[in-house]
């Protein structure tokens, strides 16, 4: 009965293609029995076709049935309908790594360490095992996931497939896909575990390149290049690729299966040291990046805490300096009326002596900058500064209108000194007439003084404030990063395989929680683990002791009839 045409294979149902090789189709199908969906994978018709092959596809079939790794693909069962030898297996999902490579290349380094890990992992249980897989190449490699997890397919069929299909047709070319295959495979020598080692070479320096070792225009020039020349020089896209991962390739792609390592143990060790230094290395580098907590708290409650402050003082600043500067208007208003109201009379009369002396009196007082008095013609009659008098008084230039009080006018100017000077100009008055005019200029100094040292006082406030924030931020963190510095160690204890590491020290605090929450993580990973293990264990001394039941050689061929002998592993 011919696959394409089926809707079923035994006791399962076909829904559909999934894809198709040169020597098999693989199936979505679906086991009624148990309610799970798988692939189920048939020789194509012309190959089912012949006895030897359906005996030969059962028989490795069979082979790959008996390994367990999470790392390979799992074979549920085994069986013949009609003349339909099938392979029912786990239905995975997710791309194959030519597929996963186009979609996100370049994949980062890690992640190919991580690849190579896996495959490595794989290989050495299989070989281990008695298994060699002898077609390693990107199509047989599943991502199921996008951070990088692999399964390995099509253990046992390769060997059918070396033999079968790589064979010269008669002009010498070699039909499949060869940039993987051994130099001793295309000589036709036996392949081994080192045959594989060699095709997972050429897949990673597919990953780190873009392209595998050797080119050539047809697939014979192609062969004999790998039998007879140098690979191309490994020139990894990624510039940050260490030495040591280039040297383990070129070791994978050696021509002399001796001179490559012997087994998948050895290139597995080999990669997982080169996986924990571009880990530590990580690691170094964000911690160079990463500011530690008793830097970071203090620096940024300083921050916080300074800014405030800062924006406080200058308020403060602002309104005393808004203060202070009232209080030194009311002082020069008040003073330059009681002077005006003092020296009407004389003015009036035109007394010289009395105004001078009262001038002279006035200005003796340390606050006072200068004192002028002039006449209603604007003549200078009397002033502490002698070069104004009997001069007609004149505005300074530099100076700037502050505010208008009543009838009087307030303006700051510079002195030759650089000294600020408030300038209170006053009319003279006697029984409401305007007789004459008063300058009088007050010195600012005091009230710079009493700014000063407001800021000063302030300032020293912060920077005392702002020590104790720094101090008792870092001393804080400190004690918080202790029990984060544990809780670190214990995790990365566990995660280099050490599942014994628990976290003993008890606190009276939030941390006892969380130490209480690892803890409980590491038990349930070790149980689940060690269950895991056992129950590996309890499926391989299964299979050992009762094996899969197919169609044996001694079986002869099946009937005409369409029933399945499969069965479940």
């Amino acid at each position: 009965m011919d696959a394409m045409t089926m809707t079923s294979l035994g006791r399962y149902r076909l829904q559909g293609e999934l894809g198709r090789g040169a020597m098999s189709i693989v199936y979505r199908g679906y086991d009624p029995d148990i309610k799970r969906e798988l692939a189920i994978k048939t020789p194509r018709p012309e190959y089912a076709q012949r006895p030897e092959y359906r005996q030969r596809f059962l028989s490795e079939a069979r082979v790959a049935g008996t390994l367990t790794h999470p790392g390979i693909i799992t074979i549920f069962d085994i069986g013949q309908a009609g003349t339909i030898p099938f392979i029912a297996m786990e239905l995975l999902k997710g791309d194959t790594l030519d597929e996963f490579v186009r979609k996100n290349s370049p994949l980062p380094l890690r992640m190919i360490l991580k690849i190579a890990i896996q495959l490595a992992d794989a290989l050495d249980y299989a070989h281990r095992q008695g298994v060699v897989h002898r077609d390693i190449k990107p199509e047989n490699i599943v991502v199921t996931s996008d951070s990088g997890n692999v399964k390995l397919m099509d253990f046992g069929i390769a060997q059918l497939r070396s033999r079968a299909t790589w064979q010269p047709d008669e002009q010498g070319y070699v039909a499949g896909t060869p940039h993987y295959m051994s130099p001793e495979q295309i000589r036709g020598k036996p392949a081994d575990a080192r045959s594989d080692l060699y095709s997972l070479g050429v897949v990673l320096y597919w990953l780190l390149a873009g392209h595998t070792p050797f080119k050539a225009n047809d697939e014979s020039e192609l062969l004999r290049r790998i039998v007879t020349e140098d690979m191309l020089a490994l020139r990894p896209q990624n510039p940050d690729t260490p030495v040591e991962l280039i040297n383990v390739v070129t070791t994978l792609l050696a021509r002399d299966p001796d001179a490559r390592y012997q087994s998948g143990a050895e290139l597995l060790e080999n990669l997982q040291q080169i996986d924990d230094e571009l880990a530590e290395r990580e690691r170094a580098w964000a911690g160079l990046r990463t500011i530690p907590l008793r830097v970071r708290w203090p620096v940024v409650m300083a921050l916080m805490v300074g800014l405030t402050m800062l924006v406080g003082l200058v308020l403060v600043q602002q309104k005393q300096n808004e203060v202070m500067t009232n209080l030194a208007f009311d002082y020069g208003l008040t003073l330059s009326q009681i002077i005006a109201v003092k020296s009407a009379e004389d003015v009036l009369l035109n007394d010289p002596i009395a105004i001078n002396q009262m001038v002279q009196d006035m200005a003796s007082n340390q606050d006072i900058a200068l004192l002028s008095i002039s006449d209603h013609q604007g003549n200078v009659i009397s002033s502490s500064d002698i070069l104004q008098l009997d001069h007609a008084y004149q505005l300074s230039p530099n100076r700037r209108f502050i505010a208008r009080r009543s009838d009087v006018e307030v303006f700051s100017i510079q002195s030759e000194t650089g000294e600020r000077i408030f300038v209170f100009e006053t009319p003279i008055r006697y029984q409401q007439h305007d007789i004459g005019r008063l300058q009088l200029g007050l010195f600012t100094d005091s009230l710079t003084a009493a700014n000063q040292t407001t800021l000063n006082a302030l300032l020293s406030l912060i920077g005392a404030t702002l020590f104790t924030v720094l101090v008792g931020m870092y001393v804080l963190s400190r004690r918080l990063q202790m029990p984060i510095e544990m809780l670190r160690r214990a995790m990365v204890q566990v995660a280099r395989g050490d599942l014994e590491s628990r976290i003993r020290l008890h606190r009276r605090d939030d941390f006892e929680r969380l130490f209480a929450a690892f803890n409980t993580m590491a038990d349930s990973l070790q149980a689940r683990l060690y269950m895991a293990h056992r129950s590996r264990t309890q499926e391989e001394d299964r299979q050992q002791n009762s094996g899969t039941r197919i169609l044996s050689q001694d079986d002869g061929e099946p009937g005409s009839n369409d029933t399945a002998e499969s069965s479940n592993r």
